[in-house]
């Protein structure tokens, strides 16, 4: 290193240059993101390896006049883009991880900052160093500048040039940092204020002649300002193109930007509120670059050929009255070589618009970031979503009403007007998401839906309402009354009906159970077919066997219906097929088809004078049968199925009807006439049981059989061979006697055998058969 101390000939006073006030770079708060995620302390350094274990490196950099760092044999190299492009490459020999390429990244920042300025890298160091040491706690020291890897030879320069500096605050630091971003984005009037709070005098000279530089731009936006206002009260169209050169000049200007608003090309721009925000939509050939009345001033270099209209950017501002233009964002358009057509339609949505608020859009041209040309201007919009997706409906003698309320609306208001011409406007009371508006008459009505936004300053705006109209329709009467009977003709019902004067009344059949009267249905749904029955006459049915409906009366006018009173109606399914056989001496069976969806079966009987009855369920007629306990005399049966319980008109059929006669018995017996003899003898005795001195009825014809004893007992006529017969008017004469012991032997059966009598003819049901018990039919 040097073996003088730096400023030993002049003295320190003399041989210290001005320290830097600001670090003069584009997006320094960036720069010192990258190193503190590093663990620099300053830019100086990331341009030493990390040593293992240790948190800062050791080696040691000269920096006052000009920032260099050990080389080969220990000789200081000024850091240039050459000496970064070495370190770069030793690092990457070093293997990829995260940290590499983090330093990497660093590297190329500090060449782009040498590419810019080769002092820069240096002003950069010196000015971290600066804030460094006076956050010290004992203020700039030398020893503090070596701890920060200061070379020694310099430190104690750097500590006094510390203390000769001035000490900014977070406020001052902050403007001196951004200060060329302001500079570069052409801020000017946020780079003046910036200005303002730099320390005075100003001994850093870059600094300083940014800072005039500044001014200098800042008064000659002023010049065009007076010049575009004067050509504006005049009404001369110039005023835009100076308004322009302003803007350009001094993009934050908001001056310059209520000029432009103010005075931008109208007609190609339109904005519509909606749930989203402020929707813009323009063409992105309308915007294009007009410099025939450009005015340069200091530092503004204009490319008079103008920028590409077909890849462009646009900045899109928005004016509230009252406040400066602010930039609502920027859109782009698409690339001339992707096929899309130039005249394409661009949109942009303002999701940050103030609600409640009159507010006018500029749509900019961009160029490289910059504005490139007049832009385009809407006509003023107020941010006041209506309500969307409205549906409006009518019942009888209202209407109801829903929507999609916009987000940050306070309340939604509604208005009718109508039905005739010249009604007076009536509020209807409306919630967040719809209305149900009650009592109107038939006619057509209009309303109008504003919802309601509350502004910053605290003030209630109504937006300009959707109006949507409604036809209130007349709707029919429901019938009150329904009146169901049996009609005069057997198995027919009779039905009359009060109301349903607005309308056709119809009867259906409801399924399932039936609705109160007096319920609209649904305009234009499905009804309930007709009844399907066969009519019989005025107001007159006949409905099926088995039947059990709920008849419900609507009141049908256009699309529209009303249901009225309901009748539940059963028809039961008659009893088939009735008959009545005794089955025993005092014992009757019935037999019959059960009626279907019947539960119970009603039987009366009538005997000797006497009425009797007995109702039976189904399942006991099923698992069991019908038996009847009656006398020997004439019997009348009748059968019907008992109704449902719970039915309003029960429509019963015919009963089935079923007679017996008196009880006649045949009876037969085997008469053996000796024990050898082997002689066997038939004898037949009829008579009427418990009706002595009656007529005899017509009587069936007696059939006896015979089969062999290895076979079972005959049980139908078929299952043996007939050996005797003996007609019903033969056994109305009296006991008969015949041998049938030539029969048997004549048909080939041989003893032992089985005999068994059989009654045929059409009187045999009405005849009881006795027979002997079993040893008696067995001839051994």
């Amino acid at each position: 290193m040097a073996a003088r101390e730096f400023g030993d000939l002049l003295g320190l006073p003399q041989a210290l240059p001005d320290m830097p006030v600001s670090p003069l770079v584009p997006a320094y708060a960036d720069l010192r993101a990258q190193q503190a995620a590093l663990g620099l302390r300053h830019a100086a350094d990331g341009l030493f390896p990390p040593a293992p274990g240790r948190p800062a490196p050791t080696v040691r950099f000269l920096v006052l006049d000009g920032l260099r760092i050990p080389g080969r044999g220990g000789r200081p190299q000024h850091v240039d883009r050459a000496l970064l492009a070495r370190l770069g490459a030793e690092l990457s020999r070093t293997g990829a991880s995260s940290d590499t390429a983090s330093r990497a990244g660093l590297l190329a920042r500090y060449d782009a900052v040498l590419a810019h300025d080769p002092m820069g890298l240096r002003r950069i160091v010196l000015y971290e160093l600066l804030r460094l040491l006076h956050e010290e706690p004992r203020g700039p020291r030398p020893e503090a500048a070596v701890d920060l890897g200061v070379d020694p030879a310099e430190a104690s320069a750097l500590a006094l040039a510390a203390r000769r500096a001035p000490r900014l605050d977070a406020a001052r630091r902050a403007a001196a940092e951004t200060l060329p971003d302001a500079w570069r984005e052409r801020r000017i009037r946020h780079a003046r204020s910036l200005a303002a709070q730099l320390p005075t005098p100003l001994h850093d000279q870059r600094v300083a002649r940014l800072v005039a530089r500044i001014d200098a731009r800042a008064r000659h936006v002023d010049d065009l300002l007076r010049e575009a206002d004067a050509l504006a009260r005049a009404g001369d169209p110039a005023a835009a193109e100076r308004y322009l050169s302003a803007a350009q000049a001094a993009e934050d200007d908001p001056h310059a930007l209520r000029g432009l608003v103010r005075t931008g090309r109208r007609g190609g721009l339109q904005a519509e509120p909606g749930r989203a925000g402020v929707r813009l939509v323009w063409r992105h050939d309308t915007a294009g670059t007009d410099t025939r009345h450009r005015t340069t001033g200091p530092d503004i270099r204009h490319d008079t050929t103008g920028p590409d209209i077909r890849n462009r950017k646009w900045r899109i501002l928005r004016h509230t009255a009252g406040h400066a233009p602010v930039p609502a964002g920027e859109a782009e358009a698409p690339p001339p070589g992707d096929g899309t057509n130039s005249a394409a339609v661009l949109t942009f949505t303002d999701t940050a618009a103030p609600l409640g608020e009159r507010v006018r859009y500029a749509v900019l041209p961009l160029d490289g970031g910059r504005i490139a040309g007049l832009p385009l201007v809407c006509a003023d919009v107020l941010v006041a979503p209506e309500a969307d997706d409205i549906a409006l409906t009518d019942a009888r003698a209202r209407v109801d009403a829903t929507w999609r309320t916009p987000p940050g609306a306070r309340s939604v208001e509604v208005v009718r007007t109508g039905p005739r011409p010249g009604t007076t406007a009536a509020g209807v009371s409306a919630g967040p998401h719809g209305f149900r508006d009650d009592g109107l008459t038939p006619g057509t009505y209009t309303y109008r839906i504003s919802c309601v936004y509350r502004t910053a300053a605290g003030r209630d705006v109504r937006s300009p309402g959707v109006r949507v109209r409604r036809t209130v329709h007349p709707w029919p009467d429901a019938v009150t009354a329904l009146t169901v009977r049996p009609g005069d003709t057997p198995g027919t019902l009779a039905v009359t009906w009060t109301g349903g004067t607005e309308g056709e009344v119809r009867l259906v059949e409801w399924p399932g159970p039936p609705p109160p009267p007096g319920q609209d249905l649904p305009v234009g749904g499905p009804l309930p077919p007709r009844l399907p029955w066969p009519g019989c006459g005025t107001g007159g049915f006949r409905p099926p066997s088995g039947t059990t409906a709920n008849v419900t009366a609507l009141t049908v006018l256009g699309e529209r219906a009303v249901t009225g009173a309901s009748v539940r109606i059963h028809v039961p399914e008659a009893v088939g097929a009735l008959t009545a056989r005794r089955t025993a001496p005092g014992r009757v069976r019935l037999t019959f088809d059960w009626p279907r969806a019947a539960d119970r079966v009603l039987v009366r009987w009538w005997q000797d004078g006497t009425a009797q009855e007995r109702s039976i369920a189904r399942s006991t007629y099923l698992r069991e049968g019908l038996h009847l306990d009656v006398t020997a005399s004439v019997a009348r049966f009748q059968a019907e199925p008992l109704g449902v319980a719970d039915v309003d008109v029960l429509l019963p059929p015919a009963p089935a009807e079923a007679d017996i006669p008196a009880d006649v018995a045949v009876a037969y017996t085997v008469e053996r006439a000796g024990r050898f003899s082997g002689r066997r003898r038939v004898s037949i005795r009829a008579g009427i049981l418990g009706g002595a001195g009656r007529a005899l009825p017509d009587l069936p014809e007696f059939l006896l059989v015979a089969r062999t004893a290895a076979e079972p007992l005959p049980r139908t006529p078929d299952d043996g061979t007939p050996v005797l017969r003996v007609s019903g008017r033969e056994l109305s004469d009296g006991p008969v006697r015949r041998d049938v012991g030539a029969a048997v032997a004549a048909a080939g059966i041989r003893r032992p055998y089985t005999l068994r009598a059989f009654l045929l003819g059409p009187h045999a049901r009405a005849v009881r058969l006795e027979d002997p018990p079993y040893n008696d039919l067995v001839v051994r």
